[in-house]
């Protein structure tokens, strides 16, 4: 029987407690919820239960194991992977949910559905204006992370660009310690560990403007899903070689598509030469309203699946 014709959807949920993960899962659940009546059970590894599941859905390669272990359980059960597999072939599930920056090097195979980035629950909820919120992201293998070049970037903004703004901060299990950013009264800091599970997804759907860290890909996706503006602040490629060419990655690839194609704004810095401070800043704006609703695509094309 397809989903469609399902009147109630049991959903076996397999998540590796990576929280842009487990927000891809729970954006499309939510959306799928809107259509049926659903029961989700969640895990973090295979295990018997007493339920039927209509659907079994992971991300993140730790899962995959487990979904197909649930699989051979329950051969009915449509198996719905998020993002592309390294470890295992696309085509030993059922659907694939891969976003554009992850690339098939020959053919597509025919169970992918291609999304505009990760998926992320949507709201057009309208901003507050003059608010603004901070992402502090961390080291990455597509960025360099310069704590004092970032701070400077951060200093910028608050004191001089949108010192009537009234700004957010917040960081990320991958931030290092940072020292609070010079400010002249108008921010407020907080970091993860204590803020509640929807505290950053309800900021950013109030904030007139985000800015982050671009190597943080799934709120950077979750903001183009949302009103607010996204920009990204400036971090040096890593170099691949001596004679420092710039390391290309899937990530660095794609926050270059968005910032020419005008969908998200950046800073763009210079510093000086041997050094680690600034010399100039510039602020590019995007210029293209942005909100992104492929969750709601994707429910669509998988409620029509035979």
């Amino acid at each position: 029987m397809s989903l469609k014709q399902t009147e109630e959807i049991t959903i076996w949920a397999f998540k590796d407690g990576k929280k842009g993960h487990e927000k891809q899962i729970d954006a499309l659940i939510s959306e799928l919820s809107l259509f049926k009546e659903i029961k989700v059970f969640e895990f973090n590894a295979w295990e018997k239960h007493d339920s039927n599941p209509d659907i079994i859905i992971g991300a993140g390669n730790s899962t995959h194991k487990h979904m197909l272990t649930a699989k051979a359980e329950h051969p009915t059960a449509k198996t719905i992977v998020l993002m592309k597999p390294s470890l295992r072939p696309t085509q030993w599930f059922d659907v694939a949910i891969v976003p554009d920056m992850d690339k098939y090097y020959f053919v597509k195979p025919s169970n992918v559905i291609t999304t505009k980035g990760v998926l992320s629950k949507y709201s057009e909820e309208e901003t507050i204006p003059g608010t603004g919120l901070i992402v502090i992201g961390g080291k990455s293998r597509h960025y360099h992370f310069r704590k004092k070049v970032l701070t400077q970037q951060i200093e910028w903004l608050l004191n001089d660009v949108y010192k009537d703004y009234q700004w957010k901060i917040t960081t990320s299990p991958r931030s290092p310690n940072l020292d609070m950013p010079k400010h002249p009264g108008n921010t407020e800091f907080f970091s993860w560990k204590d803020t509640p599970e929807d505290w950053l997804s309800d900021q950013m759907k109030k904030s007139e403007i985000t800015f982050l860290t671009p190597e943080s890909v799934s709120v950077l996706y979750e903001g183009l899903s949302t009103k607010t503006n996204v920009y990204v602040f400036h971090h040096e490629h890593h170099t691949d070689d001596q004679y420092g060419s710039k390391r290309k990655t899937k990530v660095t690839r794609n926050i270059d598509k968005l910032k020419k194609q005008g969908h998200i704004g950046f800073i763009d810095s210079k510093r000086h030469m041997l050094s680690r401070s600034i010399k100039s800043a510039d602020l590019i704006h995007p210029n293209h309203d942005v909100l992104l609703c492929e969750v709601k695509k994707v429910v669509k094309e998988l409620l029509e699946l035979p």
